[in-house]
């Protein structure tokens, strides 16, 4: 067996202790199952929130569920893609909730923007984060959603309670944008 297997059935195993001790309502593997995930968690809730203090909140929440509803997690997938989809799922929630409203925005005519090649793969995660940062809410929303996450527009307008061409008009706006957002900081920062 390579390090790796040996590794991977090793925290498998360990994993599944805290999930038990969870499942138990152990203070303390509760509180080793936060630490594990907190980051991995952190920076999908920071992708869809827009700023760190809704995003931590939405953490919170998620890692609530996770310990109320962990009867309903079943070890045939990776712990990791079930607390990814409660996270989602959780800042989807705060965004309807009225905390940051998703409106339904539809579709109008703008002209296309272009950008210099190469100056993509020099920008950092940061400045990208930043740029989504940005977007307004029902924009950010669906952009991670089917960009990110890989969601198709069916999926995206179930989840959201939206139609399939608000979620497109949205993710063309999303992508108009950044794309707006790039020249001018990009622009910017030349100037400097």
């Amino acid at each position: 067996m390579s390090f790796s297997g040996k590794f991977k059935k090793e925290h498998d195993a360990e994993l599944d202790q805290i999930l038990e001790g969870c499942r138990q309502l152990r203070r303390s593997s509760q509180q080793r199952l936060f630490a594990l995930f907190y980051n991995y968690a952190m920076t999908i809730s920071r992708r869809y929130m827009g700023n760190l203090e809704n995003a931590e909140e939405v953490v919170n929440d998620a890692f609530f569920k996770v310990f109320t509803k962990l009867n309903h997690y079943s070890s045939e997938q990776p712990f990791r893609f079930w607390l990814r989809r409660i996270v989602i799922n959780t800042a989807i929630d705060r965004l309807r909730s009225g905390v940051n409203t998703i409106d339904a925005i539809e579709l109008q005519a703008w002209h296309e923007v272009e950008t210099d090649t190469g100056i993509v793969e020099d920008l950092t995660r940061e400045q990208v984060l930043a740029m989504i940062d940005h977007l307004p809410p029902a924009y950010r929303t669906v952009f991670n959603l089917f960009v990110v996450d890989g969601h198709s527009h069916e999926e995206i307008a179930e989840m959201l309670g939206i139609g399939v061409g608000t979620s497109k008009s949205n993710l063309a706006r999303a992508r108009q944008h950044l794309k707006t957002l790039f020249i001018n900081d990009f622009e910017f920062s030349r100037k400097i």
